[in-house]
């Protein structure tokens, strides 16, 4: 029988199961480090918050992705909320679970092997910092 510390247990695996499975496209990446440099209260306009500047989608072709895709599944366990007319997203109430991967990646920045931050423009610049 699963003890209360079992389930605990359980219960942290699956949050970062759902933090890393959130996290595993880049528009939803591009859509928490944008909600990370905005103050917090903040609205960010879509799909232009979701659209990395070192590889610029299609606008459309990235708006239906968003609203039927990436949307929903960053919603699902809180990390934003989203409106569709007009397009926007802000911080949920479990957005802290999603910004802590990235602020520890920024952290360590300089440790990170270079096939991993070559041409990611913010994780260089916290690297340079840290050199």
């Amino acid at each position: 029988m699963p003890t209360d510390r079992d389930r605990r247990a359980s219960a942290m695996i699956e949050r970062w199961n759902r933090v890393f499975r959130a996290l595993t496209a880049e528009p939803r990446r591009q859509i928490v480090v944008a909600l990370m440099e905005a103050p917090p209260e903040r609205e960010l306009s879509l799909p232009e918050a979701a659209n990395p500047p070192y590889q610029l989608r299609n606008p459309e072709t990235l708006y239906v992705d968003l609203v039927h895709t990436h949307l929903p599944v960053l919603a699902e366990h809180g990390f934003v909320e989203w409106e569709r007319d007009p397009l926007v997203v802000e911080r949920g109430p479990a957005f802290e679970e999603t910004a802590v991967v990235f602020r520890a990646l920024q952290a360590y920045a300089g440790e990170i092997p270079p096939q991993l931050t070559q041409e990611c423009q913010r994780l260089e610049e916290h690297a340079r910092g840290q050199s």
